[in-house]
């Protein structure tokens, strides 16, 4: 009989990402009584928020690596304690012995950038595991599924900190995480290694079905050459760059946007918020499942491509019209969807890198990812000033012309051109490339 050890794995994987995003909006809740502490201004939060992306952003590609390297299980356990422990000394970081020495501002970006640095090691990681866990015609969903607890974590986030943080102060919120990360590390390290192979659970049958398609999963010196001579990966970059800018713009100012812009309320804006964030946990994981479904029956290319390409373009048409929208609520839902096709888009991305890269799947998702990052940091910079030049109608249209850009560019991806170096064995059932 076939286990099903890997949806097991699966779902700590989503868990991890839920705890991940909740650790990421944390600080900006918590922002409205640390402000009047501390006497940080507006621009100094700024700069907390920009030097946390950085961390984010710097890890991804080394975390990735050592996720193909070291083993997923390791890093992920080790990532999730180190942001964990240092979102615990955030609630002293503004008096311990670092702020005697370079002030309060300074020891929280030295905080800020250790917790950004080791949850930029957790995506590329989580990709890495599903590359090892899942079964072809399963990758996406998974993908998805991971993606989808980024809009559980940032949807949950917000109330539960504002209720500590009105019962108890904004410090034990901090330590609260810091245990509830710790723990689920723990159990992550405990349940899971970093090949089915090396599980006890797992049946002959289930591992028959992960190891469908051939694919060599133990540990291969990383290929460099291959993967950044293959047109693919710069592509996926190029892709992911329209893609970051979309989402963060939902993070960075959606609700100054529904609040300043469409005349909402403080209250009925913080609820409207959530609106994006719904439409993430529910679409991803539609996205994955539809990829998924295509891959099986038309195979990696036409699969992944068709489901990006729709998504992107579904995102495009819904930034555009929700911009226009005269109707506040229908702009609401109109964004929203936006949002949540981006992420649809998202898990067929997820799919892609695993069926390119392989057993290299945590470098390459790292890589690409960093121009998500890279576009997620323009994004709250630039939004503001074409908003300010042009109006609001016009910075939201852009994000949608960059996610049809980001269609386009998807046209020219295939899922079907793996990243295999020499010594490494062929994937059935796929064409391939041997790169040295």
């Amino acid at each position: 009989m076939e286990t099903r050890t890997r949806w097991t794995i699966l779902w700590l994987l989503v868990l991890v990402s839920v705890v991940r995003s909740m650790d990421a909006v944390n600080f900006s809740v918590a922002a409205k009584q640390i402000m009047p502490e501390y006497g940080f201004s507006n621009v100094q939060m700024g700069m907390l928020y920009t030097i946390f992306t950085a961390g984010y952003a710097l890890f991804h590609l080394p975390g990735g690596w050592l996720g193909d390297t070291v083993g997923p299980r390791k890093m992920l356990a080790l990532a999730i304690t180190w942001w964990s422990v240092f979102t615990g000394v955030t609630a002293i970081a503004g008096d311990w012995w670092l702020a005697s020495l370079i002030g309060p501002l300074g020891s929280f970006m030295v905080v800020r950038f250790l917790i950004g640095m080791g949850e930029g090691v957790a995506y590329p990681n989580s990709a890495r595991a599903v590359a090892s866990w899942m079964a072809p015609h399963e990758r996406a969903c998974a993908g998805g599924l991971v993606l989808a607890g980024i809009g559980v974590g940032y949807g949950l986030a917000p109330p539960v900190v504002s209720w500590i943080m009105l019962h108890y102060g904004w410090r034990p919120a901090f330590y609260v995480f810091a245990v509830v990360g710790i723990g689920i590390a723990a159990v992550w390290y405990s349940m899971a290694t970093d090949r089915p192979e090396e599980h006890p659970r797992v049946s002959q049958q289930e591992l028959q079905h992960i190891r469908s398609d051939g694919m060599q999963m133990e540990g291969l010196a990383t290929p460099w050459r291959a993967i950044l001579t293959q047109a693919n990966i710069w592509f996926l970059m190029l892709a992911n760059f329209g893609f970051g800018y979309g989402v963060y713009i939902f993070q960075s100012w959606f609700y100054l946007y529904l609040v300043n812009v469409r005349g909402f309320s403080i209250m009925q804006g913080g609820l409207l918020t959530t609106g994006p964030f719904i439409a993430v946990t529910i679409l991803g994981p539609i996205g994955g499942m539809c990829s998924d479904m295509l891959t099986k029956r038309y195979g990696v290319t036409v699969g992944r491509r068709a489901v990006a390409v729709a998504g992107l373009s579904l995102a495009a048409v819904c930034l555009y019209l929700g911009a226009r929208a005269a109707d506040p609520y229908v702009a609401v839902a109109l964004l929203s969807l936006g949002d949540g096709f981006l992420y649809f888009a998202g898990a067929a991305g997820v799919g892609t890198v695993i069926d390119i890269a392989g057993p290299h799947s945590g470098t390459v998702y790292g890589l690409t990812v960093t121009a998500t990052q890279i576009g997620g940091a323009v994004a709250p910079t630039l939004t503001p000033l074409i908003a300010e030049r042009f109006g609001w109608e016009a910075a939201l249209q852009f994000a949608g012309f960059l996610a049809l850009f980001s269609a386009l560019v998807w046209l020219f991806i295939d899922a079907g051109k793996k990243i295999i170096a020499v010594g490494e064995s062929r994937p059935v059932g796929e064409p391939t490339t041997a790169v040295r």
